[in-house]
């Protein structure tokens, strides 16, 4: 009895031994190799130095899109789609439009036709605003730039341009949008001093 629990225990001390001896890198070499070959999975390093020039932080950032047009519906054309009107509760529509508008009339935008792709006067802008009351802007196209900070997670937008849309039904009661006054954020030469024409 007392050689089988001898036995008994030096095959236990045999495998764990041998478990112990798996466990340890052969040489230290070898453990060093692992690491380094765990940095080659893909995952880009952390870049240094300005990559975006603008008002913002610009320390690491990398530039993802210099232009991306994308349309935003800003007005809920069904009253029963409880998603949109809960994801445009937050949105202050009517003072979008006037800041937009002011900053028209006032001569610091300068209102592009979106369609024509040509400057309006003041006159143009008033009987379009006749015809369409800020009330019926249901869209917006923005044209934006978009970068991304890779040390601080910050992703980054800076919007280039607005055109506003005027919803309207056509015959089969179908939502659809008509292009409106575009104006251009942050291009100088594209905001000249606007005269009211006579």
């Amino acid at each position: 009895m007392k050689t089988h629990i001898n036995l008994l225990i030096t095959s236990v001390l045999i495998i764990i031994g041998t478990i112990s001896q798996s466990c340890k890198p052969k040489d230290e070499k070898s453990s060093i190799t692992e690491a380094k070959d765990s940095s080659t999975l893909g995952v880009p390093e952390v870049k240094m130095g300005n990559f975006y020039s603008s008002d913002s932080a610009s320390n690491n950032s990398v530039l993802l899109a210099d232009t991306i047009i994308y349309n935003v519906v800003i007005k809920n054309p069904d009253p029963e789609d409880d998603w949109q009107e809960y994801s445009l509760k937050y949105l202050d529509k009517k003072a979008l439009s006037n800041m937009i508008f002011n900053a028209i009339y006032n001569g610091r935008l300068t209102p592009y036709s979106y369609q024509y792709e040509k400057i309006m006067t003041l006159d143009e802008v008033k009987q379009m605003e006749k015809k369409h009351p800020r009330s019926e802007i249901a869209n917006i196209q923005f044209t934006e730039v978009w970068y991304f900070n890779e040390k601080t997670l910050d992703f980054g937008k800076k919007v280039k341009s607005i055109m506003m849309a005027y919803e309207h039904k056509n015959l089969a009661g179908e939502v659809r949008y008509t292009a409106g006054v575009q104006v251009f954020l942050d291009n100088k030469s594209k905001n000249t001093s606007q005269t009211e024409s006579k």
